[in-house]
């Protein structure tokens, strides 16, 4: 089931398969709903909207789905920010010291923007100082006054921010709880 002929404004797509029912599925699908989506190995979504039945209807529902997924982010945002702090909480982190806020900010920067953790400490207190106003020295030493108040005291400043990591990890089903 191919289309050769595009016109103008027309989509094509394109599935290839050897059975009929898989075929007539899609099709169901989008005569029902009215959309499909599809995501790729980014996490973009991409979506085919049937536009049959009710032209119109095809762009309200492309824009109600888009609000609803950024709905979704917003969670994902506000389950993250409850994973940081509990976690902060369970290791006896106090949440009045500006280290504290310092470790909270570059743990909840790395999962939004989608980078790990900068390799080295320096890079992580160089980041973070400059949101707060703070020089690189105060920074270290405001990070290492609320790792040596916590239960973490006897770590190093990476090796504690590392198990506060693979902690909020565990928490949010990104890594194995028996790991």
């Amino acid at each position: 089931m191919e289309n050769t002929a595009i016109g103008r404004g027309a989509v094509e797509m394109s599935v290839v398969c050897s059975d009929l029912s898989l075929l007539e599925s899609i099709n169901l699908l989008l005569r029902d709903n009215g959309v499909i989506s599809i995501e790729d190995e980014c996490g973009v979504l991409h979506y085919i909207v049937d536009g049959r039945k009710n032209r119109s209807a095809a762009a309200g529902k492309v824009t109600s789905l888009s609000s609803a997924r950024r709905r979704n982010t917003d969670n994902d945002k506000t389950y993250l920010e409850l994973c940081i702090k509990s976690v902060l909480r369970e290791y006896g982190f106090d949440p009045s010291l500006i280290g504290t806020e310092l470790i909270y900010r570059s743990i909840y920067d790395s999962y939004t923007r989608g980078v790990p953790l900068p390799s080295t400490m320096k890079l992580m207190y160089c980041e973070t100082s400059s949101e707060f106003g703070l020089s690189y020295e105060q920074s270290e030493r405001n990070v290492r006054y609320a790792i040596t108040k916590s239960c973490l005291k006897k770590m190093r400043s990476r090796a504690a921010i590392r198990c506060i990591q693979s902690r909020i990890e565990r928490r949010m089903g990104l890594r194995d709880p028996l790991e």
